[in-house]
């Protein structure tokens, strides 16, 4: 998978162990759902490669417990996406809507931080069409870590890449501290698994 980045910051401090505090990405108020992809390598004007080899679920199951694995079909339409949850029939559309973003230097790999607002709608909101902008189908393996914190391993069902996002999802009510204290313990524990996969 490839990001695009418009304008890219990085955030570094003096090369220390960076603390990454989701207050400053929760400020719009519409926010409720924040992604942090682990990037591979950042590329020419913008582009981000958040892909890894097939391996990297290895690395992530010493780790952490994988509690779910589902594979999906994806219709993406301006700002919907027709979500098909293939194993069961599920199907619901959303709508995904970046409000803020940023790349993040950690000690030895950097981040890339997406603040976003994402709605749920009934199927019906979906036009019926043949102009779609794109057709995905993708497994994601998911591993819950709370109610509201999950690491995930997303790709391509035809593709042996992976993507490593972690998902927050926003309440109002949360001890922001509290997820603050598990999300960069999270990024620590995969920094240091993939560096030593480095060596």
């Amino acid at each position: 998978m490839l990001l695009i980045k418009n304008d890219i910051k990085c955030l570094l401090l003096n090369n220390k162990m960076v603390y990454i505090n989701l207050n400053n990405y929760i400020k719009d108020d519409n926010i409720n759902v924040i992604e942090i992809y682990f990037i591979n390598k950042l590329l020419k004007d913008g582009i981000i490669d958040v892909r890894f080899p097939e391996n990297v679920e290895d690395i992530i199951s010493k780790l952490y417990k994988k509690t779910k694995e589902e594979k999906y079909k994806m219709y993406f339409m301006n700002d919907k996406i027709y979500i098909y949850e293939l194993s069961n029939d599920n199907q619901y559309v959303i709508a995904k809507n970046k409000k803020v973003d940023d790349i993040i230097k950690l000690k030895t790999k950097e981040v890339y931080l997406v603040g976003c607002k994402i709605d749920k709608y009934p199927q019906y909101v979906f036009p019926c069409t043949n102009d779609i902008d794109n057709i995905s189908e993708t497994i994601i393996k998911e591993y819950k870590i709370s109610n509201r914190i999950s690491l995930m391993i997303k790709n391509e069902a035809n593709k042996k890449d992976k993507t490593i996002i972690l998902e927050y999802k926003h309440s109002n009510n949360v001890e922001i501290d509290k997820i603050n204290e598990i999300v960069n313990k999270i990024i620590r524990n995969l920094e240091a698994a993939l560096n030593n996969e480095d060596k």
